[in-house]
């Protein structure tokens, strides 16, 4: 089997790049390293939408504003009941959607969905003693995962091409 020269280049600048990243996490201490990859994930998924990464950044960080918003009101007990929780979760979307679609169109909506399941899925999960440490990791993390992971690959990529060219 024949395996394709952007397959290469694609596999070994995303694991060395990966690799860095976790280099970089362990340093400072981020351990929400699996936000980078959710991060990343999604921008590749996007189609690495290199115009529109501060859209998307705005976008994450909405999202965790938004899971800080979600998490206290849980904690409401009238409204952490199945039917009430429900409700809030399906207002906040619709919420979402709205204001990208009136007042906030440079957000993305995939992105700001995105950030607020990961943070609901990290607070439901942990007791948090500093929130706005805890936002600034999370972010960051999110923001490592594309520019370390995401961008530094595709550096990678235009390199490799530029050394090892495709034969014509």
């Amino acid at each position: 089997m024949k395996v394709n020269k952007k397959v290469w280049f694609n596999s070994i600048g995303v694991g060395l790049c990966t690799v860095i990243y976790s280099l970089i996490m362990s340093g400072f201490s981020l351990w929400m390293g699996s936000a980078a990859f959710i991060a990343v994930s999604y921008f590749f998924g996007a189609g690495f939408p290199k115009k529109k990464i501060w859209n998307i950044l705005v976008s994450f960080a909405l999202g965790i504003l938004w899971g800080f918003i979600a998490s206290y009101l849980l904690d409401i007990q009238a409204i952490s009941g199945l039917v009430p929780s429900s409700i809030m979760f399906g207002i906040m979307t619709f919420i979402v959607l709205f204001l990208q679609g009136t007042i906030m169109k440079f957000t993305m909506v995939p992105a700001w969905l995105i950030a607020w399941g990961t943070t609901m899925l990290i607070v439901t999960n942990i007791t948090i003693h500093n929130w706005g440490l805890f936002a600034l990791q999370l972010f960051l993390c999110m923001v490592l995962g594309i520019f370390v992971i995401g961008f530094a690959s595709n550096y990678f990529n235009l390199r490799m091409f530029h050394f090892f060219p495709d034969k014509k």
